[in-house]
């Protein structure tokens, strides 16, 4: 099984700044979120581009704290280009979750499958302050095959690309300091990647007749409670409610899994 590279947690970026020389290679060669939108002859070539060396340079040999996680869902923790490691993952995910969702069909709803597509767009905007001009979403087919075991493993991977997106903005929030503008923009940011991160852990168990995995929290959750103080003296009180919000949904999900797994 081909890995799927992640950053380790405590190489995730925390400034924009530091992911704009990658965003901007990335719209040169056409592989921004853009990718998500085009044809599957597209996405197929897109996805063997971005995972090469040739485009994303890693420094393998990180660990995490509970390294049978990552070896469960094929996670390999590296270095390196941190701003292309962290971007090309979060696309590489949304990739696969495409290819199994038009393979196999969802049953997940087109509201939420607009939730779980923004994410990236809105990523690629707050990085290289593009103005929002909304995004083409591609419902996936009614594909016919059965294909569990890549869709748990799918829906996993996305789950912790964004999770590591998320943490990216509320860093940016934290650091932000009295940036006001650019405190709104990373906690909306966060409020976009925490939707979409429980609507890719409901894609992960979107298997009639299968038992649930279990659900994994992740470094990057647990990051995510231990600064809510901070981003909440910071935030715009209805702005602060609507990224609360997401992060209960999310924590719900977690508690009503009878399977919850702690993890690094």
């Amino acid at each position: 099984m081909e890995p799927f590279r992640l950053l380790h947690p405590d190489l995730v970026p925390q400034r924009r700044e530091s992911l704009q020389h990658a965003a901007s290679t990335l719209v040169q060669m056409g592989l921004d979120d853009t990718v998500l939108s085009a044809s599957p002859v597209h996405q197929r070539l897109a996805r063997v581009v971005l995972a090469s060396s040739g485009v994303i340079e890693w420094t393998p040999g990180f660990r995490v704290q509970d390294g049978a996680l990552d070896e469960r869902f094929g996670v390999e923790r590296v270095g390196g280009d941190r701003g292309g490691v962290f971007l090309s993952g979060v696309l590489i995910a949304y990739l696969d979750v495409l290819e199994n969702a038009a393979r196999m069909g969802t049953s997940i709803p087109e509201d939420s499958w607009r939730t779980l597509l923004w994410a990236p767009t809105a990523l690629f905007d707050h990085v290289l302050r593009r103005p929002q001009v909304g995004m083409t979403v591609v419902t996936p087919g009614c594909g016919t095959e059965t294909l569990p075991f890549e869709r748990v493993r799918a829906g996993q991977r996305l789950y912790f690309a964004l999770m590591q997106a998320a943490r990216f903005a509320v860093s940016g929030v934290v650091r932000a300091q009295d940036d006001c503008p650019l405190v709104e923009d990373c906690v909306t940011l966060a409020t976009a990647c925490l939707r979409a991160a429980s609507v890719a852990l409901a894609f992960a168990v979107d298997v009639p007749g299968e038992v649930p995995p279990p659900v994994v929290e992740t470094a990057e959750h647990r990051y995510l409670w231990q600064v809510l103080s901070e981003v909440r003296t910071a935030v715009p009180r209805a702005r602060f409610e609507q990224f609360a919000a997401a992060l209960r949904r999310l924590n719900d999900v977690y508690t009503s899994c009878p399977l919850l797994v702690a993890g690094g």
